[in-house]
């Protein structure tokens, strides 16, 4: 499936430098589409990517924008050379308000209708028509009221292609959204019915494909808060490569990120899978649906945007080194190049640590995980964790006296609640093999009292916090000197 995933690639690539551009590029003045450019620079020229107004020529009823977008990280440019003509120059045309007349009469303060062939965009021209039965065409309209916000609905027509033995189709990819133009604050949704490719070994077909994301705030270094919702209605997967065979399988995913008032953020992410009627491996035969989602809640804001300034940093400069690793004209490894990289790595695991205890608050700073098995009696199992800073508000500011103080002082740090259950008939339904050995070890945690047997299913409760222990409501804090004894003195 190379050819398809080649095929994928440039046309996620392609798609999105199309609405990116296409989305914002509507005002009817230079300094209200500067202000775009010097928002967009702000938020993504750390990433490697930069726009740049080539030419902006303001008519009384019309005005014409030539836009570049350009890569400037020397190893994102290369790999995205590959596919894309750089720089990308698109042309727009905008009709200037308070009233549009072409495709329809209307009110804003500017709107643009932009139609574009992909294969104008793309290197090897020639073989992407060859792949495919015609170019793909995307075309939208967006209206920018005189409020700074931006509606606007884009659509592709239908994708057909053949490489080889693969065979991909794709329904038309609709988006339509709702955003401000100066905040970059808003809502898209973007929708595809039905997405199919396969060849005489394997085959993959996704229904009702949807996105929706809801951007509530953006900051400078292009960290942003908002909620987010992926979902597909029904995935087949066959091959016969695979040991399983998905038929008709529902997937939905949520992640929210939040920012509370005391300046942390929460960070959530949920994933529900229905296995629909798909066949799965004989150790998994019995599962019919998977929740599982974790929580990284009451992280400080200020070592978040930190931790990603300084994530940024560290990527460029790794692939800085890496690009001086092998000679260019030789092919050969540069060994002084090689240890450059190995000090370089050696010194950020302990900027590393410092970051992330940047992110760490005092009673507020926990990990939360969650995890519900659904079998097809619906009997369930289930795990809840959690674990929550509890230490020092203040941090040591070096690395190595932070991991003494990790190391020696780690059961005054966190506390720790553990729930994990498990239905008796969930296990009666799971495959022999593993009902066996499980009922074996539930039985001898039962008779030590770690596991408790509540007649119709087998609980685990752990409590910790600094120095106390209990378990299933009993005090066993005398377990502790087991775990520090493995501790440094």
């Amino acid at each position: 499936m190379s050819a398809t995933k080649k095929i994928v690639g440039s046309l996620v690539a392609a798609t999105a430098l199309w609405l990116g551009g296409t989305a914002y590029v509507s005002s009817n003045t230079e300094g209200y589409l500067k202000n775009y450019v010097d928002k967009t620079n702000s938020l993504y020229t750390q990433n490697g990517m930069k726009l740049i107004i080539e030419k902006f020529d303001k008519g009384f009823f019309s005005s014409d924008a030539k836009l570049k977008i350009d890569f400037v990280e020397p190893t994102l440019r290369q790999v995205v050379a590959e596919t894309l003509k750089l720089p990308i120059d698109i042309n727009y045309t905008i009709e200037n308000g308070p009233l549009f007349f072409k495709n329809g009469l209307g009110m804003g303060m500017s709107r643009i209708d932009n139609n574009m062939k992909v294969s104008d965009y793309l290197v090897d021209k020639e073989a992407f028509l060859k792949m495919f039965n015609d170019d793909v065409l995307l075309e939208s309209s967006t209206t920018i009221d005189f409020f700074k916000n931006a509606s606007f609905s884009a659509i592709s027509n239908k994708i057909v292609a053949n490489v080889d033995e693969d065979k991909m189709y794709i329904t038309p990819l609709k988006m339509n959204g709702d955003f401000n133009v100066k905040t970059f604050q808003g809502k898209v949704q973007m929708l595809v019915d039905s997405v199919t490719s396969e060849n005489e070994i394997a085959g993959i077909n996704a229904k009702n494909i949807v996105l929706d994301a809801d951007i509530t705030k953006f900051f400078d270094n292009g960290f942003y808060l908002g909620d987010f919702a992926f979902d597909v209605g029904s995935l087949s997967i066959k091959s016969k490569n695979l040991p399983f065979v998905l038929d008709e399988a529902i997937i939905h995913m949520d992640m929210n990120i939040n920012e509370n008032e005391d300046k942390t953020i929460d960070m959530q992410f949920k994933v529900d899978a229905d296995t629909g009627k798909s066949k799965l491996p004989e150790d998994y035969s019995s599962l019919k649906k998977v929740e599982l989602a974790y929580a990284l809640n009451g992280t400080k804001l200020e070592g978040l945007l930190a931790f990603q300034d300084f994530s940024k940093r560290l990527q460029t400069r790794q692939q800085e080194l890496m690009l001086k690793l092998t000679s260019p004209k030789t092919g050969e490894m540069d060994m002084k190049a090689l240890q450059e990289f190995e000090n370089f790595e050696k010194d950020m695991q302990g900027d590393m640590m410092l970051m992330l205890a940047g992110l760490l608050k005092k009673d507020s700073s926990n990990l939360a995980v969650e995890m519900k098995m659904l079998d097809k009696k619906d009997k369930e199992s289930t795990l809840n964790m959690k674990f929550a800073y509890v230490g020092d508000e203040a941090l040591p500011t070096t690395a190595k006296e932070l991991e003494e103080k990790f190391t020696k002082d780690f059961l005054n740090l966190l506390a720790v609640d553990i729930n994990i259950g498990l239905d008796k008939e969930y296990i009666a339904n799971l495959p022999e093999r593993f009902k066996q050995e499980l009922s074996g070890q539930l039985q001898v945690g039962a008779m030590f009292g770690v596991v408790k047997d509540n007649n119709t299913s087998y609980n685990l409760d752990v409590n910790y916090k600094p120095k106390v222990l209990t378990v299933n409501g009993q005090d066993r804090t005398e377990m502790l000197q087991m775990l520090e004894l493995g501790l440094p003195q």
